[in-house]
């Protein structure tokens, strides 16, 4: 009578009960403990799923610690960590030249046009992961692309992972402009910093611009901040809006987040003020331009004339982009920030310098000299992926100038040939380097 009932129950609850050599009841009192357990992990918001991701979408990546790269799935509403094999330090100098990334990718998910969500690099590997989604129905996908010009479907279905459901996310089925669904904002950005993994996105609360802290491995310990903003360019406070691009700084010897808002308002937040529950007036510090939304954000180091300086670099869709000396913030720190209108047009409250990096969508830092981007080349009307050099970030390839002809003589000008010669060895072009006359 018992194996009865156990067969029944196994082939209407689909659990496995174990091994007839243990007693029923032990069997069944097993999964049902099993049971409370993850109803217990729901409620928290924890993993249920520990060994296969169920991803949905993707629509940002974050490099963790210890071989993990963690997934935002807006559908979902939940981040997933995924443990990615060992891999071994690569030296600085690699080079990304895949130009035509969409031809490498496409023919994977069955010919289907492919759309970039995000792009990240595994630190020190020289690895690169990018996330698209793909067809009608905007299937998620994830590739490993390496600097030899081939791309490595991940299969999320084998990965080991764990995941953790985000508290709040947003539920209306409302969509901006009849276009995006309002929960695609749900993680809108998202960096692991400092033993931490910091989500920008919405909520599902009257102030809906929210940035959460999660502890990894992922446990109860989700801190949810709503946030506040002075948009000098609207003349406004603003409180649903959500973080499009962030990094960090330390300003005034505490650390800080820098966000990037739409139309693009520069703000910084102490990371100390982030705490559950609470809501936080970010520090408006620059408006950089109007009609603009930020593509993504990272912080670097350059050492130009011989001394190491920290930057930000903010890349934009439609403007070309920042490159925002750290010690521009910290002085800024000191200043009131902006409380009033800002003219229509104005870019003010910073000294920031201009990089000519039009078209790029996702930046991330190759290694110390080379940063790597997803763009898309509006000359050629290609989607790639290509490493440049940080001390000058552009790429002489994607120019037909003087040094472009073969039959073009230096002509003993020393600083040009090498500043040349520079660009094109970053470029990973050595064969284009002209020897001295």
């Amino acid at each position: 009578m018992s194996d009865h009932l156990l067969q029944s129950l196994q082939a209407k609850t689909g659990d496995d009960f174990g091994s007839p050599g243990i007693s029923f009841h032990s069997r069944v009192e097993g999964v049902f403990m099993r049971r409370s357990i993850i109803a217990m992990a729901c409620m928290l918001g924890l993993s249920v799923h520990a060994f296969a991701a169920d991803v949905k979408s993707i629509s940002r990546l974050a490099a963790g610690p210890d071989n993990i790269l963690f997934v935002a799935d807006w559908k979902a509403a939940e981040v997933h960590a995924i443990e990615l094999a060992p891999a071994s330090p690569q030296p600085v100098g690699t080079t990304f030249n895949v130009l035509d990334l969409e031809a490498l990718l496409s023919p994977q998910v069955g010919g289907a046009k492919v759309t970039v969500e995000d792009m990240v690099v595994r630190p020190t590997t020289a690895q690169v992961y990018v996330a698209i989604s793909y067809g009608p129905d905007k299937a998620p996908a994830l590739f490993l692309v390496t600097s030899d010009k081939k791309a490595h479907k991940v299969d999320l279905k084998a990965a080991h992972s764990t995941s953790i459901a985000l508290r709040e996310a947003p539920t209306a089925s409302e969509k901006f402009w009849k276009q995006s669904p309002e929960r695609s904002y749900t993680v809108t950005d998202m960096k692991w910093h400092d033993g931490e993994l910091f989500v920008a996105g919405l909520s599902n609360q009257e102030f809906a611009s929210t940035l959460r802290r999660i502890h990894y491995p992922f446990d109860a310990k989700q801190t949810i901040t709503s946030l506040e903003i002075f948009h000098g360019g609207h003349d406004q406070l603003e409180t649903r809006a959500p973080i499009r691009a962030m990094s960090f700084a330390n300003l005034g010897g505490k650390p800080y987040l820098v966000a990037a808002y739409t139309c693009t308002p520069l703000v910084i937040i102490p990371l100390d003020d982030l705490k559950d529950g609470a809501h936080v007036r970010g520090k408006t510090v620059a408006e950089l331009g109007y009609g603009n939304t930020p593509a993504d954000m990272v912080s670097f180091t350059s050492a130009g004339q011989g001394k190491a300086k920290d930057f930000l670099m903010l890349v934009n869709y439609n403007r070309i982009a920042d490159v925002i000396p750290v010690s521009e913030l910290d002085a800024a720190l000191a200043r009131p920030g902006i409380e009033k209108q800002v003219p229509y047009g104005q870019i003010t409250g910073l000294n920031v310098g201009e990089a000519p990096l039009a078209g790029v969508m996702r930046l991330d830092n190759l290694d110390d000299k080379s940063f790597v981007v997803v763009r898309r080349d509006l000359q050629r009307d290609a989607l790639q992926l290509v490493s440049m050099g940080k001390d000058l970030s552009f790429r002489l390839t994607d120019h037909i100038s003087e040094y472009t002809f073969p039959d073009f003589s230096f002509k003993g000008k020393k600083p040009q040939q090498q500043y040349v010669n520079m660009l094109l060895k970053d470029e990973g072009l050595p064969e284009f380097i002209k020897a001295s006359d």
